[in-house]
Parts: C-alpha cells; sequence; structure tokens
C-alpha cells in the first residue's frame, strides 16, 4: 500500500517538476531575449522549478528506501545492477540524472542572483535551467523508452 502511494505521488510529481520547470525556462528565455528587467516573479519561477525537482528527490529517496522497489534489490544484490540495464536505469542512471539537473536548477536560480544585470541573470537562468529540464526529460521513464512506465500512474493503494 505504501509502495504504491509512493509510486504514484512520485510520478504524478513528475508533471509538477515538468511544468515549473517549463514555466522557468519560459520566464528566462523572455527575459533574456525580449531584455526584460529582472523581477521577483523571475526569481520565483526558478525557485518553484528547484524545489519541485528537490520534492521529487524527496519522494524518490522514499520510495528508494521501501523493500519493494527497485533499488532495494539493488542494495541486497549489487552485481545484479550491473548485468540488468532497466536496473541500471532505474537505480543508477535515473538517480544521478536527477540529481544533475536538481544542482543545475539551484545553480541557475543562485548564479541569476550575481548577474551583473538583468540580461546576464536572465541568460544565466535560461542555460542552466534549459540543460537541466532537457536532463529531466531524458531520465523520465516515458511510455515510448525502453523503460517505459506509464504517463499517469493512479495506483492508491
Amino acid at each position: 500500500m505504501l509502495y504504491l502511494t509512493v509510486l504514484t505521488l512520485h510520478n504524478l510529481m513528475r508533471w509538477v517538476v515538468l511544468l515549473a520547470g517549463l514555466w522557468a525556462l519560459y520566464r528566462a528565455c523572455r527575459g533574456w531575449i525580449g531584455a526584460h528587467p529582472w523581477t521577483s516573479d523571475d526569481r520565483r519561477a526558478g525557485r518553484w522549478f528547484a524545489l519541485a525537482l528537490s520534492l521529487q528527490l524527496l519522494i524518490g529517496g522514499v520510495f528508494y528506501c521501501l523493500p519493494e522497489s527497485v533499488a532495494w534489490l539493488a542494495w541486497t544484490n549489487p552485481e545484479t545492477v550491473t548485468r540488468e540495464p532497466s536496473l541500471r536505469f532505474f537505480v543508477v542512471e535515473h538517480t544521478v540524472q536527477m540529481f544533475v539537473a536538481l544542482s543545475l536548477a539551484h545553480a541557475g536560480s543562485a548564479l541569476a542572483q550575481k548577474g551583473r544585470n538583468d540580461i546576464q541573470r536572465h541568460r544565466r537562468s535560461a542555460l542552466l535551467f534549459s540543460i537541466g529540464l532537457l536532463i529531466t526529460f531524458v531520465a523520465i521513464p516515458w511510455p515510448w523508452s525502453p523503460y517505459e512506465r506509464p504517463l499517469v500512474r493512479l495506483g492508491w493503494g
């Protein structure tokens, strides 16, 4: 029951992460290309993206600690992970990619604050948010990927 609940939350949170990331990237690109002033809404958009990724990582961490998860198998039998591509994706690649995306989102928010002018703030956040969002998109097990998962999982226990 807990397993399905956490899995469902993790699945649904992906959409929050993507929406927050797209919104932050839109605000950054709009400001950079349109030479708009850096506002508190721009700062907030980046922070929401980083917060959404942080919450997703937290939910994923809880999920990985459950005995029913693939990570549990990896911790009890690590050599299996290196031989099985699906396990390697979820336990190693997915996790590392999301840590990198989270780091880029936080860096985009932090470095934008240190920009000398508004254009530089928007440019820094646009570049870091776009790379973070791209990595996030690649790390998601989409239905068309080799490690497919449903777009929406409503398996509340």
